[in-house]
């Protein structure tokens, strides 16, 4: 009888001692959350991180033509230029923007260009003044644009254009 009762108090003391926590699972307070941009939000996120990041003031852009015709607009010396291309840089790998566009193969550029001549052709038949994509800006230029953005996406959409 005294040794079930030596058993019992050495599996209690055992369960009750402090241990050194090897193989424990705990939960800690670091936790790290990781979002997906769509890419068609890049430019957005791009203003903003240069606004509130960088301390520019730059309007939210159309596109990503529209950014771009933005933010060449803002520097004035070569040494503005460095500054606002770090910034951006800085933006871009922070929130790991447009980091998937050279991994595409040439088969899906070459498709995504071929999209985009026909919604380029379709927009000219609405009446926009849109210039063709080249192989270097698969994209739409919509920057040019005179018409306002509520103006300008139902004819996008009526082109199949899809956000």
């Amino acid at each position: 009888m005294k040794k079930i009762y030596l058993i019992i108090f050495t599996l209690l003391f055992n369960l009750c001692s402090t241990s050194n926590d090897d193989g424990v699972a705990s939960l800690s307070n670091d936790t790290t959350t990781t979002s997906v941009i769509a890419e068609e939000d890049y430019p957005i996120v791009l203003t903003q991180c240069l606004n509130e990041e960088m301390g520019y003031n730059i309007a939210t852009p159309f596109d990503i033509e529209d950014l771009k015709t933005t933010i060449s607009q803002l520097s004035n010396s070569k040494d503005e230029q460095l500054q606002l291309r770090e910034d951006v840089d800085y933006c871009i790998s922070k929130y790991n923007l447009w980091s998937e566009t050279s991994s595409l193969n040439p088969e899906e550029l070459a498709k995504i260009y071929d999209e985009n001549l026909e919604l380029a052709k379709c927009l000219r038949e609405k009446g926009l003044n849109v210039p063709d994509p080249n192989q270097q800006e698969p994209k739409v230029d919509l920057s040019g644009l005179k018409e306002s953005k509520d103006d300008v996406m139902p004819l996008l959409q009526e082109c199949g254009w899809q956000k």
